[in-house]
């Protein structure tokens, strides 16, 4: 099947939902839309483990120091959870970003080792965050888990089984390295991803690192040169991340005082959060009070 094809079909749901942007969930367990209709830069968000399958637009993200562009017919892996800014400055309402996203089950993927065992599934490096086009099978394949949308008795029957088919063939795709590696629990990548579940966990904390390198069953060393394949960043960083991208959500629902956001993330202190808040975003924080700067 062809992406065209798709996005026109995804196009006129959107339309009769009368959907307008951002994320719209689907009655079909694991999966939803994203739509963006205007042009946002630096538009940071906390992803968990998530194929997106880019259907019409484009955008240029930042992972960590490594940057990433996906366009209409790109397929994005997340393999693990990863904070991202990322920009789509050409979005409009007549030509919007569009993505169909489907949460990955690391349970359905590990199952999946006997299927597709003889794929390379070597200890390489593998990036936490993977691009390339989409073969058409996948493509079909998340076709057909959209469209259970409108017939819930065979979404109940058919959705397991098709969300394992749209996993297997992620998990054959040649950038799906990152995903074969986390059927072996004993992977660089499933290593790493333990230690990120604990950074995710306790991101407010002091995390020391020589903790996050005995969660991952590593040498000191070791552990950072590997948290740096998989995350193009460094533990202290990636926790700094996700803290600012939090701050960022908190401030956008205006509940709290600025510095009482910073305290809620972990800072101790309130001047130290606005400078890296400024740093990462472009903004200081009172300017994302309430949604102002989106």
């Amino acid at each position: 099947m062809q992406v065209e094809e798709f996005y026109a079909e995804v196009s006129a749901y959107l339309d009769a939902q009368s959907a307008r942007e951002g994320f719209i969930p689907l009655p079909v367990r694991n999966i939803g839309l994203v739509r963006t209709v205007q042009s946002k830069r630096n538009d940071g968000a906390i992803f968990a483990p998530v194929l997106a399958l880019v259907l019409n637009g484009r955008k240029d993200a930042l992972y960590g120091s490594r940057s990433v562009a996906y366009g209409a017919g790109d397929l994005l892996i997340i393999g693990q959870t990863a904070p991202i800014l990322a920009s789509s400055v050409t979005a409009t309402p007549n030509d919007p970003f569009v993505a169909l996203y489907v949460e990955i089950d690391l349970q359905l993927v590990r199952s999946l080792a006997g299927e597709v065992g003889a794929l390379d599934t070597d200890d390489s490096p593998a990036r936490g965050v993977e691009v390339g086009a989409a073969d058409a099978e996948l493509v079909a394949a998340m076709a057909r888990l959209f469209r259970l949308h409108s017939d819930p008795i065979a979404e109940q029957a058919l959705a397991g089984s098709t969300l394992r088919e749209v996993l297997f063939h992620a998990l054959r795709s040649r950038h799906g390295g990152n995903l074969r590696q986390m059927m072996n629990i004993d992977s660089k990548a499933s290593r790493i991803a333990r230690a990120i579940v604990h950074i995710r966990k306790e991101y407010r904390s002091q995390i020391r690192a020589t903790d996050l390198a005995a969660i991952a069953g590593m040498s000191a060393s070791v552990f950072y040169e590997n948290f740096r394949e998989v995350t193009a960043n460094s533990p202290l960083q990636f926790q700094k991340d996700l803290r600012l991208l939090e701050a960022r959500d908190l401030l956008v629902q205006a509940r709290q005082p600025v510095s009482q956001i910073a305290y809620e993330v972990g800072y101790d202190s309130a001047a130290q959060f606005s400078r890296e808040f400024t740093r990462k975003f472009g903004g200081s924080p009172r300017s994302f009070l309430g949604g102002a700067s989106q």
